[in-house]
């Protein structure tokens, strides 16, 4: 396998989630009941689980072992993301508090992406 290209389609895969998370937020605050339609939650799952599952091959075949910091931070970070923005997506929350758990998902994205193009030194 070429790793180079499965690096290349794992940040374009990063740039999709992102972007599906980010109008899932404007929908979020635009009160539309389409941010958690079926065909939305679909698109945001499988795009997340691929980014996640490519991350997880490109760390085999680098031979990565997932105790390495870098690797740990990144799996932690992915996890954080996806489970604020779960629940930051739920129907029920206030809006105020919707948004701080957006954002403090799109901070756990961040906060992975810098790690992951090694602006940032790992937590571990």
């Amino acid at each position: 396998m070429d790793i180079y290209a499965l690096t290349k389609a794992h940040s374009g895969m990063a740039y999709l989630v992102l972007l599906i998370y980010v109008v899932r937020g404007i929908m979020m605050l635009a009160d539309s009941p389409l941010k958690n339609s079926r065909a939305v939650l679909a698109i945001a799952s499988i795009t997340t689980l691929a980014l996640f599952g490519l991350g997880v091959f490109i760390a085999f075949e680098k031979q990565l072992s997932f105790a390495d910091g870098f690797v740990l931070t990144k799996i932690i970070g992915l996890l954080l993301f996806v489970a604020f923005g779960v629940i930051a997506l739920k129907q029920g929350l206030s809006k105020s508090m919707a948004s701080i758990l957006w954002l403090l998902g799109l901070a756990a994205f961040v906060y992975t992406y810098l790690i992951a193009t090694h602006k940032l030194a790992p937590l571990f």
